[in-house]
């Protein structure tokens, strides 16, 4: 069968286009032509954009479908409406099996969210092809009984770092099935100045302000908490100083609440989630991002690449992105006083910040390329069909 393209079915149903179907979109994009995507994306009318954007990011052929899934913020565990759900799922499981047939796959793939691993397991089961399965969280209870389930019996666990590849295997998948496979960012051309200059007034910040940022999922493990005590360290010797609190999640108003109950004012701003994350990069002078066993978050990424040294524990997969002492500083986890000083160090000499900066992003732009990255799944998929073969 040489020379025929392996044919490799995506399947993508929760969370519209957040950061796993933004991973799997840079690794199609950059597929160079040795095989041939066709995504099978969740769209329903509450959400038709994030089936338009992973088609837009892959360059890849996407047949949209409701699998019945819907964002639940307020993790409402109402029996009726899981089961209403669950059975929107299975009615439409025919007519994805028929689109799996039609394609002539010869492996499927999806992350380990529940609803994708799970329909893609019944595709790998039903037509006897391999399945590969993107890992983005560390292995536990969290990933509910059934995809503790299918994951060991993947053919292949694409790991995001090499922190999740370890605890995978240590957690029941065999190491000759795992793979870590760092997640890639583009480096960009930096925003323009008026654009950022006109962000700046607009949030009230004077020229010359020095600011701190994080931009995460304001969710438990992310250290918001943490950061906010570093802040207001840093502020006894810095009062100008201003912190960026980017993004969105259920620990939002806890997060609010302490800040007004530290007397932090105008002096942190709770800006929610934003589309103009280049733009607010831009703006500070000093990413901050003290989570907890985070397997590779993009947040880290987007700002090395965007030239801002960060500021996080050596936890996780962190120490994996950020170069100690060269494009950032890393500290112990859980260290506050330590997570202080290092924050208070790099807001306080600006050059320093702008060389860790620097050097953060041409090592972003050397050794995170998506199409290097895009050249590594693709070998695993080689391996897949490769292995298909012979057996």
């Amino acid at each position: 069968m040489a020379g025929v393209s392996v044919k490799l079915l995506g399947v993508f149903i929760a969370n519209g286009f957040a950061s796993e179907a933004r991973v799997a979109a840079t690794l199609f994009r950059h597929r160079a032509g040795r095989y041939e995507p066709l995504a099978l994306h969740h769209s329903w009318d509450g959400d038709r954009e994030s089936a338009a954007r992973f088609h837009a990011a892959s360059d890849a052929r996407v047949v949209p479908f409701d699998a019945g899934w819907r964002s639940n913020p307020r993790a409402d565990r109402a029996l009726a409406r899981k089961a209403a759900s669950w059975a929107r799922l299975h009615l439409a499981l025919p007519k994805l099996i028929a689109e799996a047939r039609r394609f002539r796959l010869d492996a499927v793939y999806s992350s380990q969210q529940l609803w994708d691993l799970y329909t893609a397991s019944l595709i790998a089961r039903l037509l006897r092809v391999p399945q590969v399965v993107h890992l983005h969280y560390t292995v536990g209870p969290w990933l509910t009984r059934s995809t503790l389930h299918w994951l060991p019996r993947a053919d292949r666990v694409v790991a995001v770092s090499d922190f999740i590849r370890r605890d995978a295997v240590a957690k029941g998948v065999r190491g000759d099935r795992a793979v870590a496979l760092v997640n890639p960012i583009a480096v960009a051309e930096p925003p323009s100045a008026d654009g950022v200059e006109a962000l700046r007034r607009s949030l009230g910040i004077e020229p010359g302000q020095p600011v701190a940022g994080i931009i995460s999922r304001i969710d438990d493990g992310k250290g918001h908490d943490d950061v906010l005590a570093a802040f207001v360290a840093t502020r006894k010797v810095l009062p100008r100083a201003r912190l960026l609190i980017v993004g969105d999640g259920y620990l939002r108003a806890r997060i609010e609440s302490a800040i007004a109950g530290l007397g932090l004012g105008a002096g942190a701003l709770m800006l929610g989630f934003r589309t103009d994350v280049p733009e607010l990069l831009a703006l500070i002078d000093v990413f901050i991002h003290p989570s907890r066993r985070d397997p590779c978050p993009l947040g880290v990424l987007e700002a090395a690449a965007a030239g801002k040294p960060v500021v996080a524990y050596a936890d996780g997969g962190i120490p994996e992105l950020v170069a100690d002492g060269q494009t950032g500083l890393l500290v112990p986890p859980g260290d506050r006083g330590a997570l202080a000083a290092a924050l208070l160090r790099l807001m306080s000499d600006r050059d320093l910040a702008r060389r860790m900066g620097a050097a953060g992003r041409a090592r972003m732009a050397q050794s995170f390329r998506p199409q290097d990255a895009g050249a590594r799944f693709a070998d695993v998929v080689a391996g897949l069909r490769r292995t298909t073969e012979v057996s």
